[in-house]
């Protein structure tokens, strides 16, 4: 989006929250199959409004609203660059970082000129984790290192900061509850609630000792 179309879909999707998970799930599938298919790619790349980008969507199997892909793209850079901003703003990271709660949290970014909802934080942060790239993982007999970084971001506090608020689930060979299907509460061993990246299965480890 050109910075003329970002400022004006940036003020229109703030007051239109009816997006879901399942939107913004499928407009994550919709790019990944982009990043495997170079024709559709190229012709995405010739495309000068966002009008012709949702119809070679919606050829390839992918329907959603323009508004709904603004609504995704606006919010991720919100996210973005309030990491970026806390990057270059100790204080503003510590601030963050001390949140309490995502509620908090949420209300630290607004205060700073930054909106998004406590879920789509939780999205994007799991969809991280999740994803090939390498983030730094606890384990219960010490620390393993990797790579922390998502592009220029460093991701790790955030991911592990919305994890001690139960936001985004943690890793299933941790903290394993010893009676799973008598609790009533939301339970983070249960499968939908935990998972095993993929870039744990294709990184490369060093234990600290």
């Amino acid at each position: 989006m050109r910075d003329d179309k970002y400022f004006y879909w940036k003020e229109k999707v703030k007051f239109n929250k009816k997006f879901d998970h399942y939107t913004w799930q499928k407009i994550i599938d919709f790019f990944s199959l982009v990043e495997r298919n170079f024709f559709l790619k190229a012709q995405l790349g010739e495309t000068d409004r966002i009008e012709p980008f949702i119809k070679l969507a919606k050829q390839n199997g992918y329907n959603f609203a323009p508004e709904a892909l603004a609504w995704f793209v606006v919010t991720r850079k919100q996210i973005w660059d309030l990491f970026d901003m806390a990057q270059k703003i100790p204080s503003l990271k510590d601030k963050l970082l001390a949140s309490k709660n995502p509620q908090q949290f949420i209300e630290i970014a607004k205060d700073n000129g930054y909106q998004f909802s406590v879920d789509e934080l939780a999205w994007l942060l799991i969809e991280v984790k999740s994803s090939p790239e390498l983030v730094s993982i606890n384990n219960s007999v010490g620390e393993i290192l990797t790579g922390s970084n998502y592009g220029k971001i460093e991701i790790g506090y955030w991911i592990w900061l919305a994890e001690d608020w139960g936001i985004v689930p943690p890793f299933c060979h941790l903290h394993k509850s010893n009676n799973i299907i008598s609790e009533n509460i939301r339970n983070p061993f249960f499968l939908d609630q935990c998972f095993l990246p993929k870039s744990y299965f294709n990184q490369r480890l060093m234990s600290v000792v």
